[in-house]
């Protein structure tokens, strides 16, 4: 059932869509297949509700009443967009450069690797390729009305492919650009494999160019590791007011692979939701994913992961740690699923929280659903308060309170700031961090 609030938004977007169905003579069959069944799914089940036990603490209505543009606007005034990259450069980080202008590759901008290394194109281009095909019979994610709604209505996508055996001499910075005058939906999608044998580093980022405009961003993302490769994926969300942002990543990993995901998330956003699905498809495969959220004011960032073992001898480790200020709130919801057939398995989840002021809100609710006998899995997750006795210590030697407590957020995000492997992005991290600390501590003493 549609709720009433939702019911404005739900029509036009099946207005929209049925337009598009009707005048487009672009996409290709295959295309237009997808999306028609993409939407017949959405249309089944609408936006996700309270009621639903993953969106429990995460209602959608505040964020649906808006008046949005359902088609993202062509964008030409490339000095803008040339701010803009160099807003988001992080600085001593030598990287190739892959840009997105309003979901759509921007080559003019970009600076990739050279073409016997990487494959890079709009997946309206590859649509009626036999591996893109292939790919699309092999999943199901429509089951997730969000996925299916952007699958619906996505104009287009970044295609990124690493070749067999390429290791890149240095990241790939995916840059996705957004601008809007009036208040936007965008569906942004994107494909990144990494074949066998392969090694890369990903590090993803966006800026949002608007003045008073609300932007709602459905972002899709499938990743595919071959067998033997390496893929390490920091992404850095930096938003701003105004700004609502429902991300989904699906991760398959073959036989040997390493998957390592960082997730930086820090104050600004009115709705920061993360869906990050990772399968271990193959014997010998690793996971790792590591975590942190910084929520202010009276935000809400709900983080949802999932890891699912399916062949013995796997090895996942998880640790996500959240720091919460003001009235924020926050969820971690975290599974790990280990199938019959996946003996063997190495599991660990950890999930850590410290508030800094009593009218914040945690929800954690970290899982395991274990069907092997010979597996070694635990999982555990902490909520707490400053130590006054290390606040008192720090206090005495003369440093100040607001300094204090960001020396103890330091030490508390130590544990993952730590498996940071290249000292640039470590040292941007760890300075946004301590930027948007000292923010939001200054906001809470005038309030």
């Amino acid at each position: 059932m549609i709720y009433q609030e939702t019911t404005s938004l739900y029509d036009r977007l099946v207005e929209e869509f049925e337009a598009q169905l009707a005048n487009d003579i672009v996409q290709s069959e295959n295309l237009i297949q997808l999306k028609t069944e993409a939407f017949k799914r959405f249309k089944e089940k609408g936006f996700p509700t309270v009621k639903e036990e993953d969106w429990r603490f995460t209602s959608l209505v505040p964020f649906l009443k808006e008046d949005y543009n359902l088609q993202a606007a062509s964008v030409n005034n490339k000095q803008v967009l040339q701010q803009l990259i160099a807003k988001a450069a992080i600085p001593a980080l030598d990287t190739y450069l892959l840009v997105t202008v309003n979901g759509r590759v921007h080559l003019g901008l970009s600076n990739l690797p050279d073409e016997g290394m990487v494959n890079v194109d709009s997946i309206h281009d590859i649509s009626d390729t036999p591996d893109f095909k292939r790919h699309l019979k092999n999943s199901n994610n429509l089951n997730n009305p969000l996925i299916a709604l952007n699958t619906a209505f996505f104009n287009d996508g970044l295609y990124l492919e690493v070749k067999k055996n390429v290791i890149l001499d240095k990241p790939v910075h995916l840059l996705h650009l957004y601008t809007a005058e009036i208040n936007t939906f965008f569906q942004p999608r994107q494909m990144i494999v990494i074949n066998e044998g392969a090694k890369a580093v990903v590090l993803e980022t966006s800026v949002v160019n608007k003045t008073d405009a609300v932007v709602l961003v459905n972002n899709f993302t499938e990743t595919e590791v071959g067998r033997n490769a390496q893929l390490v994926h920091y992404e850095i969300q930096n938003p701003d007011h105004g700004e609502r942002w429902l991300h989904h990543y699906e991760v398959t990993q073959q036989r040997d692979s390493r998957y390592d995901h960082f997730s930086f998330s820090l104050p600004g956003a009115d709705l920061l939701r993360n869906n990050l699905n990772t399968t271990l498809n193959g014997t010998g495969s690793e996971t790792h994913l590591y975590g942190l959220y910084l929520v202010a004011g009276q935000q809400l960032t709900d983080n949802h992961t999932s890891i699912r073992h399916k062949y013995p001898a796997c090895r996942s480790n998880e640790i996500y740690k959240g720091v919460l200020m003001g009235k924020a709130r926050g969820v971690f919801n975290g599974k790990v699923f280990v199938e019959q057939e996946a003996q063997k398995t190495n599991a660990f989840q950890q999930n850590n929280n410290l508030l800094l002021s009593s009218d914040a809100q945690i929800h954690a609710k970290p899982q395991l659903e274990i069907f092997a006998d010979d597996v070694k899995c635990s999982h555990g997750c902490t909520v707490g308060q400053f130590n006054p006795e290390s606040l008192f210590y720090l206090r005495s030697r003369g440093i100040g309170e607001n300094e204090a407590k960001k020396l103890l957020v330091e030490a508390f995000l130590f544990e993952v700031t730590e498996k940071i492997s290249d000292g640039a992005i470590k040292a941007y991290v760890q300075e946004l961090v301590y930027n948007k600390m000292e923010n939001a501590l200054h906001l809470l003493i005038e309030t």
